[in-house]
């Protein structure tokens, strides 16, 4: 347990670590005497990072880690504040100021494999959108949720995203933000019908050197490539009855010259991609008009 506690607690105490015992210690001590040290809240692990239009059970779940000075003796409790910002561009404006969502107190923390405070937040976008005053009509493909955590102490003191510079807010070991941007996605739950329209390039103008892009509607595959030049397109029409679509990018020669844009029946663009795409299914992003 020492271990773990030296493991995590050193980045406090960094400058702790002087090389030999000198009188020029006694400088360095007189000088650090006053030194207050801080508390953070890491973000152990990220489950769920956006939400699906489509889907209001959608979620955005993250797990907290707190560390102070005390080995979390100090944690009183966490603000969760939500707001929304809307950017389709159109008339209406359905961006929210930022309200208080929930208070987290110390109790609901448990005692993590670190020996310090633990605690799981996740919200589905049903609730985020009712704690937002939203309804489904108010939000789409682009939008996003923000949340902002402050990180309440018993002596008085509170941290949030503001408070941090870049290499506590971002860095690989504390990845402490306290502001959370939650993106909403259009992924459809069951396929669109309609017809596809895929625009195809290659910038050095010699097709796609053994790429494709394979369709499969209901268990039939159809792959369309670009044998030659540097523009091509292809049109794909999907039944009303359709059960299972997929468009799924095959890697060739020079992936590196290839972008590709897929457009969904309702004519927006649902997905583009290169160069160099990522081989395998090729996610789709289509919003309800």
């Amino acid at each position: 347990m020492m271990k773990k506690h030296i493991k995590y607690i050193m980045p406090f105490f960094a400058f702790l670590l002087l090389l030999g015992c000198t009188e020029e210690d006694n400088t360095v001590d007189k000088v650090f005497q006053d030194t207050v040290y801080g508390a953070i809240l890491r973000t152990t692990e990220t489950i769920s990072a956006s939400y699906n239009a489509f889907d209001p059970t959608s979620i955005f779940s993250i797990m907290l880690e707190e560390q102070d000075e005390e080995m979390g003796d100090l944690l009183e409790s966490v603000d969760v504040y939500i707001s929304f910002e809307d950017n389709q561009g159109d008339a209406v404006d359905n961006s929210t100021s930022e309200t208080l969502l929930v208070n987290i107190p110390a109790s609901e923390f448990t005692t993590g494999d670190n020996g310090l405070p633990v605690v799981s937040f996740e919200r589905s976008l049903a609730e985020a959108a009712s704690a937002a005053g939203l309804s489904e009509s108010d939000y789409s493909g682009g939008d996003r949720f923000i949340y902002r955590m402050v990180l309440n102490l018993t002596d008085g003191r509170s941290y949030t995203n503001t408070d941090y510079g870049g290499t506590v807010s971002s860095s690989s070991f504390f990845r402490s933000p306290l502001i959370y941007y939650v993106g909403v996605n259009c992924t459809p739950l069951t396929p669109v019908s309609g017809t596809y329209n895929v625009d195809l390039q290659d910038s050095y103008g010699d097709g796609w050197n053994g790429a494709s892009i394979s369709v499969t509607i209901d268990g039939v595959t159809e792959d369309y490539t670009l044998d030659s030049g540097s523009a091509g397109s292809f049109s794909v029409t999907v039944p009303e009855d359709t059960e299972e679509l997929s468009f799924v990018f095959n890697s060739g020669d020079w992936d590196s010259e290839i972008t590709f844009q897929i457009y969904a029946p309702n004519g927006d663009l649902a997905s583009e991609q290169g160069p160099s795409p990522g081989v395998g299914e090729i996610p789709l992003s289509i919003c309800p008009d």
